[in-house]
């Protein structure tokens, strides 16, 4: 279509608009006798929504006989909910698979940043995703990738998105912002991701931070390479020092991530103006998001932590609006904006009762009602662990000349993203480091499964309380090799080998054998299977890992973490032992 004809029917909408607005025209729909939460004044109206052509014309009352009329008697009338940063990829499910699931909790708009397929295939990778999720009434604006690979030269990826890249996607349809980038490419000054946010500055498009254990001068220096807001914080403190310099914080519960409780006291106890504070989940996994929900699962908890409703409301929706100036067309119930209404009966359950998304009835009752056509990826995404050669027990191997061998250990902490670096003194037996399973510190080891390099590093980890046996996942941010832990050599080389063969997922062995899985083999990320089988897969995973002693909360969400070679303090990618802060590879051995 041309840009003259675009002009024409952009110029037709504009009036259709303008006449319901007027009375001249019937609305395609009626919200009829709503509580209108206006997000702007904070105030609630008793009304009627006039919509049309999916977007909304009026908010007061119509005397136009509609199309439709949705009689809501005295339903609350909620704004559409945003997720101000997620990693959809992260989700194991498809975009069309994860609607299903959000859609009927009232998310109506996603912000993603699509880095995990990136890192494993690169641009027609991220292609592909956008082209499932498009398919979605499900709003998808794009954070693109700013760091794929995310530590380049300490691990080994499938995709690699450079300047290049980035420059030619940041100009691609609904691409809002660039993704988060890390405090080592700023710091550091480095010319490839400086030049990625000058042009994204150039283009008027946000620039999503990442600064994960940053104070100070170095904060300081992070903020005024323009990176405007932190989803990262887990205290107070981090977050006060934030909004001091002009950045915005995202509040994220995900699965294994939680900062809810903490960082809302920011207004509880603080006083602080909320608008400064959007929700994100950036990673949850779909067992999370149907037991406990998704966007308003976190307005129910931060309600229940003493925060007024409607304030609740603005950091779920306009706030994040405001930030990524989507404004015009999201993240409220005013003349003009894409017709995203959530209705419910209590704000303070904030159970949404109907969805609405672009003016249509998607869900009610918590049911999707759409038809939606299944996505077909290509053949080429479902082929993408490429191991060099089978893996043996011995590969696992950390050998000593010592009698007692001291060792850096990475500490997990439960409920958070961050780790900490702790040394433990192990004993060697017949040359080899032993685990020590009374203190809990068992072996993590991590396999390249990109370009068949055979690179196999192993290291200590303490946090997974596994008695027996091992776990592992083809999920493991941001590289996305392999990543196993375990008791016991065999059944960590058992574990992988049994990755290789069902390409990607999640595993759970014990005796040399496999108790439960989960295939995941598109990008070795992503299910072409529903919701529900995924969460009965995962249920049956978490149930086997936790009759080997595991006890956290979200299992595989952490194990896809406990790799990441950007957040404090290590990581573990397939060359090695990450110092995070130094930014280098370090001896797991210490002399």
């Amino acid at each position: 279509m041309s840009t003259r004809q675009n002009s024409a029917k952009e110029l037709f909408a504009m009036k259709r608009i303008i006449r319901v607005a007027l009375g001249e025209l019937a609305p395609d729909l009626v919200l009829k006798d709503c509580n209108l939460v206006n997000v702007y004044t904070g105030k609630i109206t008793k009304t009627d929504v006039s919509i049309i052509d999916g977007r909304t014309a009026s908010v007061q009352k119509n005397h136009r006989i509609p199309k439709k009329t949705l009689n809501c008697n005295g339903l609350y009338a909620v704004p559409g909910l945003i997720d101000g940063h997620v990693h959809l990829d992260s989700t194991l499910l498809t975009p069309t698979q994860l609607a299903k699931i959000i859609l009927p909790r009232g998310t109506t708009t996603v912000l993603i940043d699509p880095m995990e397929v990136a890192n494993v295939l690169g641009e027609k990778g991220v292609k592909a995703l956008l082209e499932d999720a498009w398919g979605t009434p499900l709003k998808v604006y794009v954070q693109i990738s700013s760091r794929v690979p995310t530590a380049p030269g300490l691990e080994t990826t499938g995709g690699v998105l450079g300047v290049k890249e980035v420059l030619r996607m940041l100009k691609w349809e609904n691409v809002i912002a660039l993704g988060e980038l890390d405090p080592s490419k700023v710091l550091s000054l480095q010319d490839e991701y400086l030049v990625k946010v000058l042009a994204a500055k150039k283009a008027r498009k946000i620039r999503v931070g990442h600064a994960a254990g940053l104070s100070g001068s170095e904060l300081n220096a992070y903020a005024s390479a323009g990176l405007g807001s932190d989803h990262e914080c887990t205290t107070v403190q981090e977050a006060l020092e934030r909004i001091s310099l002009g950045m915005k914080v995202v509040i994220r519960e995900g699965s294994s991530e939680r900062n809810l409780e903490e960082l809302i006291k920011i207004i509880t106890e603080h006083g602080q103006d909320p608008r400064n504070l959007f929700f994100c989940t950036d990673d949850k996994h779909p067992n999370d998001i149907v037991q406990e929900g998704h966007i308003d699962y976190n307005i129910r908890k931060a309600v229940k932590l003493d925060v007024d409703p409607i304030k609740a409301i603005q950091m779920a929706t306009i706030n994040c609006a405001e930030h990524f100036r989507l404004d015009d067309e999201i993240g409220s119930i005013t003349p003009g904006r894409i017709a995203d209404v959530v209705l419910v009966r209590y704000l303070k359950e904030f159970k949404p009762e109907i969805v609405i998304a672009n003016g249509e009835l998607v869900a009610k009752e918590g049911k999707f009602l759409k038809d939606i056509p299944e996505f077909k990826w290509p053949r080429w995404s479902t082929s993408t662990l490429r191991l060099k050669r089978r893996l043996m027990p011995g590969d696992f191997k950390i050998t000593s000349k010592k009698d007692v061998q001291r060792v850096r250990v990475i500490k997990i902490i439960e409920g958070q993203i961050i780790n900490k670096q702790v040394h433990a003194d192990l004993m060697v037996k017949g040359g080899e480091v032993q685990v020590d399973l009374d203190n809990d510190i068992i072996k993590i080891a991590c396999v390249e499964r990109h370009k068949r390099t055979g690179n196999v590093a192993v290291a200590f980890v303490n946090g997974f309380n596994l008695k027996d046996g091992a776990i592992a996942s083809s999920v493991a941010h941001d590289h996305h090799n392999l990543v196993a832990v375990g008791t016991n050599d065999v059944d960590i080389s058992v574990s992988v080998n049994a990755l290789e063969k069902m390409q990607g997922g999640f595993v759970v062995v014990k005796d040399g054998k496999v108790l439960e899985k989960l295939p995941l083999p598109i990008a070795g990320l992503l299910s072409p299977s529903t919701s529900e089988t995924v969460i009965k897969s995962l249920d049956g995973l978490n149930k086997g890992a936790r009759m080997l002693g595991c006890k956290l909360k979200a299992i595989f969400m952490t194990l896809s973490f406990v790799s990441l070679p950007t957040v404090p303090e290590l990581g573990l990618t397939d060359m090695g032992l990450i110092d995070v802060k130094e930014h280098k590879i370090i001896n797991v051995k210490i002399p």
